[in-house]
């Protein structure tokens, strides 16, 4: 299998032995692939219950096991110098999660104490750009702005945040070698059509009648995967970088998925009051019936702020590319294509 090599925007780090968790994630994926170009020997740690289909074409070691169980992990935490550490619940329905906080502070805790026993050079922690505090589009959120999202009350982001504090103290007062990666909203390949890309699913099929007045910061999922093996070698440790892309508001990005796909754009500008009475109708239905909401209340209420971020530190020190949003598009509707999604 090849891949295209981009050798002048960042530092050697072949024959580096990587373990990445949640590898067979999109993010995961993408990052594995990274590694993989640049000569890395990977380790891959997913669930149990994943048969990792899409990572049998790459020469990596594929491990099954539960993250939370030490045993499971030590094995090849004896065996590699760097984590990047990509496994995470992200679903936000429902809000409050037991499994979110053990998936996502408490195993990372767990981590942390296997990091430190078997001397890991650096821990790569996937984190979110929500984590801070996000701006309008003049003046967009960076790592400096405190974390707002806690008004939302949703665990997914409230664990990730608690991880980010937990990992961050770690570094001021043991001298942990992490950095951590805050992404926005990631588009591209290898989506198992639960995450990201399902607005692009949903507005290729016409399923997405109108927009809400908010919007978000997008980024291609291969930038942040090359962001994240750069952050091996490169990037101060004990650092927070916001990898992130292009800000639109939900007109202007459902306008450019509908162009890119040869599709018709969402019309409505759905207020406010409507968008968030929408997703409190989704709710109500939802905790009826068990099947989580196409869009939940915190989701609408979400959906209606300008959530827009800086990448600019992510670029200037780990060099991160800023692939056009398009790509990403197309290449997320041909692996929904190749997956008999689309």
């Amino acid at each position: 299998m090849s891949f295209k090599l981009d050798t002048e925007s960042w530092e050697d780090i072949s024959q580096k032995k990587v373990l990445v968790t949640g590898a067979d994630g999109m993010l995961g994926n993408n990052i594995v692939r990274e590694l993989v170009s640049r000569g890395c020997q990977v380790s891959c740690f997913i669930e149990k219950s994943h048969d990792g289909h899409t990572l049998r074409e790459l020469p990596v070691e594929v491990v099954r096991g539960d993250i939370c169980q030490p045993g499971d992990l030590e094995p090849l935490f004896r065996k590699n110098d760097y984590v990047i550490h990509t496994a995470g619940v992200t679903a936000m329905w429902p809000a409050r999660s037991a499994v979110a906080w053990n998936i996502n502070y408490r195993a990372v805790q767990l981590l942390v104490k296997l990091s430190k026993a078997h001397q890991i050079i650096r821990f790569i922690h996937i984190g979110t750009a929500t984590s801070f505090g996000h701006g309008p589009m003049h003046d967009p959120g960076n790592e400096q702005r405190p974390y707002s999202n806690h008004v939302f009350r949703l665990d997914y982001q409230d664990t990730k945040f608690r991880a980010q504090e937990y990992l961050l103290k770690e570094y001021r007062e043991n001298n942990f070698p992490v950095i951590i990666l805050n992404p926005t909203f990631m588009i591209g390949k290898y989506d198992n059509g639960n995450s990201s890309n399902k607005m692009i699913l949903y507005i290729f099929k016409g399923k997405v009648p109108g927009f809400s007045p908010g919007g978000k910061n997008y980024v291609h999922v291969r930038d942040v995967a090359h962001a994240a093996a750069n952050a091996l070698t490169l990037g101060r440790e004990g650092e927070c970088y916001i990898t992130g892309g292009r800000n639109l508001s939900y007109r202007e990005s459902f306008r450019l998925i509908a162009e890119t796909l040869d599709v018709k754009a969402p019309a409505i500008k759905m207020p406010r009051f409507l968008s968030v009475s929408f997703g409190a109708l989704q709710s109500a239905v939802a905790s009826i019936t068990g099947r989580p909401p196409t869009v939940s209340y915190r989701m609408a209420r979400i959906g209606c702020e300008e959530c827009y971020y800086s990448p600019e530190k992510a670029i200037r020190e780990l060099k991160m590319p800023q692939t056009p949003i398009e790509e990403g598009i197309r290449e997320s509707i041909e692996w929904f294509r190749e997956r008999g999604m689309a």
